[in-house]
Parts: structure tokens; sequence; C-alpha cells
């Protein structure tokens, strides 16, 4: 489970899953659009134009798939609730919950966060030295660095993945679009179109 606000989505977005698949014996990667955030954060395209664009990328890449889970209630969207169905729909797989850095920050401040560890694994897409996390003692036990430890375990573990880099992220990309900046080279040439058309982050 992929999950973000991925508004919009943009290369980054599709180039590490694609990096990252094999290294932690994904078998599919759902990407999860945040429905109602738990923070009262704000999107700044809809719901129904973020999925659009995460179909416009992704449509190419057999082993990557698109959930509307989150937008299926007008309620708060929680992760717990998004793992659970997913236990529930895929009984008999290991999950793992894909996320950036900035969103890991702010784990332990999540609705039952024990929980979500207690059911899935964790890979933090992660920009800078993974020292730092060391600070977050509440989840120090849980770090795997072991890589072959952390495939072979079920639920429980974090890991950071150092396998990317990347050189643009959706605020950047919002704030050259709305400067009219070229952003050609950071979507794919169906939501280049799709932006342009219907005019998102001016």
């Amino acid at each position: 489970m992929y999950l973000g606000s991925f508004d919009p989505v943009h290369t980054a977005h599709i180039d590490i899953p694609c990096k990252i698949k094999d290294y932690y014996n994904l078998k599919k990667i759902i990407f999860v659009p945040t429905g109602k955030s738990p923070v009262g954060r704000r999107f700044f395209a809809s719901y129904s134009d973020r999925v659009n664009m995460i179909k416009n990328a992704i449509k190419d890449h057999e082993f990557f798939t698109v959930s509307t889970f989150e937008n299926t209630s007008e309620n708060i969207s929680f992760t717990i609730d998004t793992v659970c169905y997913f236990k529930k729909k895929f009984e008999n797989s290991s999950l793992r919950i894909i996320m950036g850095e900035d969103n890991f920050c702010s784990f332990t401040s999540w609705y039952k966060y024990t929980d979500i560890l207690s059911s899935v694994n964790i890979i933090v897409l992660s920009r800078d030295n993974i020292e730092r996390y060391d600070k977050i003692s509440t989840l120090k036990n849980y770090i795997e660095e072991n890589i072959n430890l952390f495939n072979q375990t079920k639920s429980g573990k974090i890991h950071f993945s150092a396998l990317h880099k990347s050189d643009i992220s959706a605020t950047a990309l919002r704030e050259m679009i709305k400067q009219n900046e070229s952003f050609k080279n950071f979507v794919s040439k169906e939501n280049y179109e799709y932006i342009e058309k219907n005019g998102l982050y001016k």
C-alpha cells in the first residue's frame, strides 16, 4: 500500500516503486490516495482528479493499481481502517505500507499507530540520514536494518529505503505550475495535458 496525497502524482511517485518492488519482494503496489485527512490537510486537486492522474501515470505498469477505499466514506480516513480493509481483502498476504519520511515523522501521533505496526511492515522512503530517527525512542525497537529479516517478517518492522533519489516533490511541482514554469519533465505526458486542460494548481 503506497499511501499519500498524490497532489499531484509525479515521476518520482512512479520511479521509486519500480526500483523498490523487487528489493522488498512486492507482488503488487496499490496507490491509496488520502481521502479526508485526519489532520485537516488541504488538497489542491479534487479526489477524482488525483485518482485520474494516478491512473494515467500507472497505466503502463501492470503491477501497479489504485484504490479509492479512502473515499468510500464521508468520515475521516484513518490508516488503521485502510489496513484492516486490505488485511481482509488479502488475508493470505503479507502487507507493507510505503510512506514518505514526512509522514513517518508524525507516525507516532497517528490513530492506533501501534495497531498499524502490529498488522504490517513499513517501508519509509527516506531522503536523509536515518540516524536522526533513532531519537524516536518509541519506534527504535521496530527498526530493522537487515533487508532479509525485514522481508521474512509479516509485521512489526520498519525499514528505511535508500534506493531512490528524488529531485521533485508535489509541493515544488505545484509551485512550478502556479508560477507558469515548465513542468513537463516531472509528470507523464497524459498528466501534463490533464493538468493544463483542467487548469489545476493555478
